[in-house]
């Protein structure tokens, strides 16, 4: 039986992933134990959802990494991270452009790879508090009231991907719900977050990994796993 192609696209949330993700490899392999998988990370830190665009339909060059074309990659899943917080800099003005965006890669995903189960994915939240300058000199140095913007329209964002991910019938893998459901236990955010307040630490590369392995699993035709 051939290997199930999963292709993940996003930012720097998908990259920390790892190449090659041996943490969703793993999640993958307590799930369906027996199956093969080959797994692409297409995640690069910085993408909005227009670079996501372009790479589902040009080949792409990261360092020494080919990331092949849709239509030559023809993977068997795609997962797609919203990169909400780096279109958030656009506030309000940029939203419907955001919303836009991913309705074009929604129809792209639908041409060049009709037979690839889709997967929207709401990554981690990002913390609320700004960050030390050593963990993140990026953001230490804005101002209270710019960082707490900044933090704003990243909820905001994530919020409009969800929405949209419902409202156009798709499965979406949501982390940011997970972790809200472990606060609300008693586990801190800040348990799957690295130092800069943003990325995941080892714990939250496992936490997503896992849960993009069971939403696969579960949504994979029966005969394929």
């Amino acid at each position: 039986m051939a290997a199930i192609r999963i292709s993940l696209y996003g930012d720097s949330m998908t990259e920390y992933l790892h190449r090659p993700p041996r943490a969703l490899a793993q999640a993958l392999a307590n799930e369906a134990p027996g199956r093969e998988f080959e797994l692409f990370n297409y995640g690069i830190g910085a993408t909005r959802a227009e670079l996501v665009l372009y790479r589902l339909r040009y080949e792409y060059w990261y360092g020494r990494e080919r990331m092949a074309p849709l239509n030559i990659l023809k993977p068997d899943v795609l997962v797609l991270e919203s990169c909400a917080f780096n279109n958030s800099s656009d506030q309000q003005a940029g939203l419907d452009n955001f919303i836009r965006i991913w309705d074009e890669i929604i129809a792209d995903c639908r041409e060049l790879a009709p037979k690839a189960l889709l997967l929207a994915c709401l990554t981690i939240p990002s913390s609320p508090h700004k960050p030390d300058e050593r963990a993140n000199r990026l953001f230490y140095h804005a101002g209270a009231e710019i960082f707490a913007l900044r933090h704003h329209w990243r909820v905001v964002y994530q919020q409009a991907f969800a929405d949209w991910a419902v409202h156009r019938s798709l499965p979406l893998v949501d982390l940011r719900r997970k972790v809200h459901e472990y606060e609300a236990q008693g586990v801190p955010r800040s348990h799957w977050i690295a130092a800069d307040g943003v990325h995941p630490n080892a714990m939250g590369v496992e936490l997503i990994s896992t849960q993009i392995a069971r939403e696969v699993v579960r949504l994979s035709p029966g005969e394929a796993l």
